[in-house]
């Protein structure tokens, strides 16, 4: 099979306005969290494994291939552990608030219809230890989705602490917590009652009803509160009380009290964005205090928000936010003595651009295939308009 004409898995080509508009996505962005006052950072898109060898990423999809010395790298999977290694090797000053936005990519399977080559960007808060770190990530979201216009976005709240007090109270091994993980990820009602039946503990009444706790923030905390005494589950439903008083009057705020992330280092807050006209969550992130325990002897506590700006554009372009490029309403075709009066005349007037063919029959042409409606002439002592739509 000739591959040099085809893309692989989970890759594709943006071409003229998707690319415009992914470019200027990127850009407000980047500048919305410039403006909070977030420091830039980037990191290579290639690492060393071992960054991403620790079990917080034991469900990685990585591209692994091997470097000229033979060691074995990774095309980077997310930006956050990347962040993790810098802040931890460098020696930078915290506490910090960081913003980066790049590629990052995951081996998915073929025929899952999931993007293998994304563009994330986003923010870390790193040795903040206030809650206040979470609330400013979840209101720099919610700002970010407003700026862009995205519409009827809902932000869901989740606390990793809940799954992590479950699963150390069930004492489950390996194969069986994977397992609950996937009844708990699809809310199978059924799925759970056999699990409960199979695993008895002093909080079956809350975990048989965890695939029904999601949905207005107020009345499900409220239920959960009411189906445990377990002390370490009602902290994590009071942390999320507080938030959301904190952060709903800038949008509607749900909770989902069986979120689980797919990356297993989130230790407190967690939360995902989504919109009516997205398949999917946009937005994701959480509190993270132990990751950076992997690169150094010592933690500190960390809180990120990650988007997907290539959902962002789609979403746009749904929604009919992305105009149409500003179509070319002066063609300037020039003799070669005279490119600096050319140069000049298209600098001065808006919507113009410059002819590259040899003859005046040419760029008239052109301008007639793609609807320009006025060709003018540029010789060194003189401009003719050679070509005027309505003078047809």
């Amino acid at each position: 099979m000739n591959l040099n004409k085809n893309l692989p898995t989970g890759t594709r080509d943006k071409l003229f306005r998707e690319a415009r508009a992914s470019y200027q996505i990127e850009q407000q962005v980047n500048h919305y969290f410039a403006k909070r006052g977030f420091k830039r950072i980037e990191t290579p898109v290639i690492e060393f494994e071992d960054v991403f060898s620790s079990e917080h990423q034991a469900d990685a999809k990585l591209y692994r291939f091997f470097d000229e010395k033979g060691r074995l790298t990774v095309l980077r999977p997310d930006m956050t552990l990347p962040i993790g290694r810098v802040v931890s090797t460098t020696g930078v000053t915290l506490p910090l608030k960081l913003s980066y936005s790049g590629k990052i990519f995951r081996a998915n399977e073929d025929f899952g219809g999931e993007q293998n080559e994304q563009t994330q960007a986003g923010i870390e808060i790193i040795g903040y230890p206030s809650i206040k770190a979470e609330i400013e990530c979840i209101l720099s979201g919610i700002g970010v989705l407003n700026a862009l216009e995205i519409p009827n976005f809902q932000i869901e709240l989740g606390h990793a602490a809940i799954y992590r007090r479950v699963i150390h109270l069930l004492n489950l091994p390996e194969t069986a917590e994977m397992d609950f993980r996937l009844l708990i990820q699809n809310k199978s009602l059924t799925g759970i009652q056999q699990f409960v039946t199979e695993n008895p503990s002093t909080l079956d009444d809350f975990i048989l009803a965890l695939p029904r706790l999601f949905g207005p923030a107020t009345t499900i905390l409220k239920q959960a509160k009411n189906l445990t005494t377990d002390k370490g589950i009602l902290t994590a439903l009071t942390e999320m009380e507080t938030i959301v008083d904190a952060v709903s009057y800038a949008a509607d705020i749900s909770v989902d009290l069986g979120l689980v992330q797919d990356f297993h280092y989130y230790t407190g807050i967690i939360f995902r964005g989504y919109a009516d006209l997205a398949a999917d969550n946009f937005l994701s992130g959480g509190r993270y205090d132990h990751l950076l325990e992997q690169f150094t002897s010592s933690s500190s506590p960390a809180v990120g928000l990650a988007l997907n700006l290539d959902s962002l554009t789609t979403l746009q372009n749904r929604a009919g936010i992305i105009k149409k490029q500003t179509p070319t309403t002066l063609l300037i075709h020039y003799d070669l003595d005279a490119i600096q009066q050319a140069e000049k005349l298209m600098q001065e007037t808006p919507n113009s651009e410059l002819s590259f063919f040899e003859t005046p029959t040419n760029a008239i042409s052109f301008a007639k295939k793609w609807q320009i409606p006025t060709v003018v002439h540029v010789a060194r002592d003189s401009i003719q308009t050679i070509f005027h739509k309505e003078a047809e």
